[in-house]
């Protein structure tokens, strides 16, 4: 690199562009000679430096080392700091006295080993971690436009003229449904578009028709409830409607689970998290209450015998399944729940689709 440059330019001319941008400054000193006595100055990449594996230049007095405690420890901060970290792109230059520089680690003395190392490492990782929470409140990412030529179906660059005139630039806004990810209903920007599909056979699509007739045989379509305290709650929510919130909801695309609870959806440009959760329990609840007293009934070719049903919950919130001793109360329980049910058969026929005969099945 260039003798005169500043240090950040000489990591772009070996490193690229890419990563310069992507770095913060950091440092670090302490001058208690009772723990460590130390100066520390660099650069760490940041949220938006995506990367398969570590690249550490570390100087200790100004000559190139690896330390790999220090090296474990910075990976380990971005792992708890930054979510589904990549690895980090890690410049330092650490001054410290001569004689607290241990270089008879290493045959080659390239490794080398600090004292008081646990007590720099400490406030190292302290620096880092402070700079990484403050920097992963916003995250950049790059617009792909998409190529729609047949003869180039996955190719995510345009070619722009080299030389555009300022007024011809300024024109030529990416069309929405020219971006990588467009409405769920517009094919050009489905991935199957891209897919070559085999035709199923004849044999599949007669199996799949046989099956589709015997569900809808025993299904029972009707309409919706004419309960007047049905009919209240639906007005309510009718009434509590959000109009943006449905908009969202009714014309989002799926894009995938982000954990456990939140999912991705995306509504025009807008990325959203949902609670998948909280979204579910509303469904349902507004489901029973728009098909309530006319529920799909599914017809079961053997009949369950609700005792054993009732039972079967019972365990299952057993906290000591191996024991027996209260198989009996267990089996009370289930008979007296059973005759509950049996009396309420004809509400619960009613109001819930569910059938329950003389004998509790």
């Amino acid at each position: 690199s260039v003798a005169t440059s500043s240090r950040l330019d000489a990591v772009r001319s070996i490193y690229g562009v890419s990563v310069a941008r992507n770095l913060m400054k950091i440092e670090a000193s302490d001058n208690d000679p009772s723990s460590s006595i130390f100066k520390m100055d660099g650069f760490i990449s940041n949220s938006n430096y995506i990367a398969k594996k570590i690249t550490m230049v570390l100087f200790i007095n100004d000559r190139l080392v690896d330390c790999s405690a220090l090296k474990r420890a910075i990976e380990i901060v971005y792992a708890a700091t930054l979510p589904k970290a990549s690895k980090p792109f890690i410049y330092m230059a650490i001054t410290l006295p001569p004689e607290h520089v241990d270089v008879n680690v290493h045959p080659t003395k390239r490794e080398v080993s600090l004292l008081n190392q646990e007590v720099i490492i400490e406030k190292i990782q302290s620096i880092i971690e402070l700079r990484l929470r403050n920097s992963n409140e916003s995250r950049t990412f790059q617009e792909q436009l998409l190529d729609s030529s047949p003869s180039s179906p996955l190719a995510m660059q345009k070619d722009f003229p080299s030389n555009p005139s300022p007024s011809s630039s300024k024109s030529q806004k990416v069309p929405v449904h020219k971006m990588v990810r467009t409405d769920s209903r517009d094919p050009a920007g489905r991935l199957h578009a891209y897919l070559q599909v085999k035709p199923s056979s004849h044999l599949e699509k007669s199996c799949l028709a046989s099956v589709r007739s015997s569900i809808r045989q025993r299904r029972n379509p009707k309409e919706t409830a004419d309960l007047t305290s049905i009919q209240e709650l639906v007005d309510r929510i009718d009434s509590n409607c959000h109009s943006g919130l449905l908009d969202i909801v009714r014309n989002c695309t799926y894009v995938g689970m982000a954990d456990d609870v939140f999912a991705l959806l995306q509504h025009n440009t807008h990325l959203y998290l949902a609670n998948v959760v909280n979204l579910s329990k509303e469904l349902m609840y507004q489901q029973v209450l728009r098909r309530f007293a006319h529920f799909n009934a599914i017809q079961l070719s053997d009949p369950a015998p609700l005792p054993e049903l009732i039972l079967l919950a019972l365990r299952e919130e057993d906290l000591n399944p191996e024991g027996d001793e209260n198989d009996d109360l267990k089996v009370k329980i289930a008979e007296m729940n059973t005759d509950l049910l049996k009396q309420k058969s004809e509400l619960l026929e009613e109001y819930f689709g569910i059938h329950i005969d003389s004998n509790g099945n």
